[in-house]
């Protein structure tokens, strides 16, 4: 054999080995410091007006999560109508648990992604009478309202905006445009007389208003996340399908720097299912994206398993399947595209309407906790700080 033919030998013998040994740390576990997304969760205790905001950001803390979703209500902000509401220190506004909780995650370097949606009353002209819940589903009358709105809370927390005690607010880089704009339950109507996406031209007007708006207030960096698509897979009376969604505002053309999906499927995270959204419809969301604009980022700011039925759930799975499919997610080689730059669980800790969280009601842990820990010490996640 020539001196050629045995470093080639040599090389192939190396790659083959190589080739062998990752197969043998990601069957056991080993590859958890493969790149992911950033490993995130969301508390949604945080957003109850009367809850503890350190012993709760102390809890998202204790995670080992270095970003959290965040959801800010433009109703509680705003209970009056503000006289310039553009200005992110008008009397009006109520921004004293908002700087709180943004306070302590930048003294807990915890990044995070703030959902604003909503609607006040006085935006609105009222509430719907057909969807009584803590949220508003009704739009505000004028998109403007919403990006006025948009444009004093990204000014606030723009990283040089300082409080009436002259105390400078950290900066928020990442903007969610409203939550689950495509159920109902967050905003109405979905379907017009005519059978079109009413709710879709709704939310297409909202984002182009406030899409300007957070670029203004938050300047240079500042990322705006258009979506927020709710795990719904056809379209009817209630909601638009999460991919008819996709597609109407990709028709629409909406302004946005990234999408967001949320994704809670009932087969294990590693099954190829045909309903979608899905973990294994992923690279379908990534190509329908493309199309749109090539490599626009995605974000998966819900996904999770519950563990008991809820009034929105017939299915659920048994904790020790919650903790095993929390770790398959992370691993998923979809996950690995660069274009996936995070994935919330959603949520911290269980109440009655969705027991998907890490901890149980009374606040134990559930196996999938010590499961997140892991998944979060990857130091090799994407950090969302740049």
């Amino acid at each position: 054999m020539t001196h050629l033919r045995r470093l080639q030998a040599a090389a192939a013998a190396l790659a083959i080995a190589a080739l062998a040994a990752f197969a043998a740390a990601c069957s056991s576990g080993e590859a958890a410091h493969t790149p992911g997304p950033a490993v995130a969760v969301q508390d949604d205790h945080l957003a109850v007006p009367d809850s503890d905001i350190e012993s709760r950001l102390d809890m998202i803390a204790a995670t080992g999560a270095k970003v959290t979703r965040v959801d800010l209500f433009w109703r509680d902000v705003a209970p009056a109508q503000p006289a310039d509401a553009a200005d992110p220190a008008d009397p009006a506004y109520r921004f004293d648990r908002a700087d709180a909780i943004m306070r302590g995650l930048a003294q807990r370097g915890i990044t995070p992604i703030v959902a604003v949606f909503n609607t006040p009353e006085w935006a609105a002209g009222g509430l719907d009478p057909d969807v009584v819940t803590a949220y508003n589903s009704l739009p505000p009358k004028d998109p403007g309202a919403y990006g006025d709105f948009m444009e004093a809370v990204s000014t606030r927390y723009s990283g040089s905006f300082e409080d009436a005690s002259g105390r400078r607010l950290p900066r928020v880089r990442h903007w969610e445009i409203w939550n689950e704009p495509n159920l109902s339950l967050y905003l109405t109507p979905q379907i017009g007389p005519d059978g079109s996406y009413a709710s879709a031209r709704t939310y297409a007007e909202l984002v182009r208003a406030a899409y300007p708006a957070v670029k203004r207030g938050g300047g240079a960096g500042t990322t705006v996340i258009v979506g927020a698509g709710g795990p719904r897979g056809r379209t009817g009376k209630a909601a638009v399908g999460a991919f008819d969604w996709l597609a109407a505002l990709r028709t629409a053309n909406v302004p946005l720097d990234a999408y967001s999906q949320h994704i809670y499927p009932a087969a294990a995270p590693t099954v190829d299912t045909d309903a979608k959204p899905s973990w294994s419809s992923v690279d379908e969301i990534l190509h329908e994206l493309d199309t749109w604009k090539t490599g626009l980022p995605l974000f998966i700011t819900e996904a999770g398993y519950t563990t008991k039925d809820t009034p929105f759930r017939s299915s659920h799975v048994t904790e020790e399947q919650q903790a095993e499919y929390l770790g398959d997610i992370f691993r998923l080689p979809q996950l690995q595209d660069p274009r996936v730059r995070a994935v919330v669980w959603f949520n911290l800790q269980d109440n009655a309407n969705w027991p998907a969280g890490l901890l149980r009601e009374d606040g134990s842990e559930k196996p999938s906790y010590d499961v997140f820990r892991k998944a979060a010490d990857n130091p090799q996640q994407r950090s969302l700080t740049g």
